[in-house]
């Protein structure tokens, strides 16, 4: 036996239809109920607060979008299955197309998670803020020496 190959199409349409469910519910969660409680749209400041002060909730959002992905891709996949007898060239388009889309909504959610990883005030981090305080402070410094020579 070899699992879902051998399924009716109805059972299998069925599995599919849960996916693609399951693909709308965890990507609605994550969005409505976990990033909007944290983002605040303007403010960079209020919303690096947030994620620092609810990074339990943060971490459970950018699961959450995981599972989306898995959800997708799986079904994805089996759509494929469906497909495939009808026509075989537009189902592997078709699950080609959502596989590609799915690989960029994967690394677009890598985004997501970003900003935990820079508020996380890792030693590396701090390394990197100093020697751009220097660039800056050089720059300036820079500037002013420039500034007071005059025109060309």
């Amino acid at each position: 036996m070899n699992g879902i190959v051998d399924m009716s199409p109805r059972a299998t349409a069925r599995i599919t239809g849960a996916f693609y469910l399951l693909t709308v519910l965890a990507g609605l969660i994550a969005e409505v109920f976990i990033s909007d409680r944290l983002v605040v749209s303007g403010d960079a400041e209020a919303t690096a607060a947030n994620i620092l002060s609810h990074e339990p909730l943060f971490r459970l959002g950018f699961m959450v979008y995981l599972i989306e992905m898995a959800a997708q891709i799986t079904m994805t996949v089996l759509l494929y299955g469906l497909l495939k007898p009808v026509s075989r060239r537009i189902a592997l388009l078709s699950m080609t197309l959502g596989l590609v889309g799915c690989t960029i909504k994967t690394l677009s959610r890598l985004f997501y998670y970003a900003p935990l990883l820079a508020l996380g005030g890792a030693s590396y981090l701090r390394a990197l803020a100093k020697s751009g305080q220097d660039l800056r402070h050089r720059g300036q410094t820079c500037r002013r020496s420039t500034s007071t020579r005059g025109p060309i």
